[in-house]
């Protein structure tokens, strides 16, 4: 994902959750300078906070994708298929040799 992509995600997202998550927070303190200071503050960090670690999680499962190579056989995965809960999708896919790889992202080759 690019830097300007990452960096629009995250001011949208401290816009949304971060400003709603902050308001929250600062609901006891006196209305004014410092208190719209502390959740302009707050929201960037929730929203660049929570974008840093949905990056993190998904650079996370593309070293374990290993490039849709096996890490125990060293053979190609193939997709399988794919179940859906409540909040997410989970895909599977298998290797040759009947190994199997789940993740929450989507990879293609």
């Amino acid at each position: 994902m690019s830097i300007t992509a990452l960096i629009f995600l995250s001011l949208v997202m401290s816009i949304s959750l971060g400003a709603f998550i902050a308001l929250m927070l600062t609901v006891g303190m006196d209305d004014g300078i410092p208190r719209t200071i502390t959740v302009i503050i707050l929201s960037l960090a929730i929203g660049f906070g929570f974008v840093f670690l949905m990056n993190k999680y998904r650079e996370y499962e593309e070293e374990k994708w290993n490039n849709g190579i096996c890490t125990i056989c060293n053979t190609e995965y193939h997709f399988q298929s794919a179940a859906k809960g409540k909040s997410s999708t989970t895909y599977y896919y298998v290797c040759e040799n009947g190994h199997i790889f789940e993740t929450n992202c989507f990879f293609q080759k």
